[in-house]
């Protein structure tokens, strides 16, 4: 009788065990899952992290193109009135003697 009761407990325990390993079996493979799903997100996200980074790094070079075009436009400006004043100053000079 006693080992009736043994055989039973372990029995019990056995389909206990059972379930609980079917159960952590469906959560392990919802993690998977998950984790498969997190991994093509932060793909994703690494995506577009790098795009923008290009994006800001076009931008940059842009601005200091920008920069240069201005400062070129300055200098070419003061040539032209530089040439423009020797110009005055050499007609000036000319028609004085």
């Amino acid at each position: 009788m006693q080992m009736e009761v043994i055989e039973k407990n372990l029995e019990q325990e056995r389909q206990s065990l059972k379930f609980r390993v079917i159960e952590l079996e469906r959560k392990l493979e919802t993690v998977t899952q998950d984790l498969a799903t997190s991994k093509s997100t932060l793909a994703v996200a690494n995506a577009d992290l790098a795009a923008v980074q290009n994006n800001l790094k076009e931008l940059e070079e842009l601005r200091e193109m920008k920069e240069v075009h201005m400062l070129l436009h300055q200098v070419l400006y003061f040539w032209y009135i530089c040439n423009y004043f020797m110009i005055w100053l050499n007609f000036h000079v000319y028609f004085a003697y």
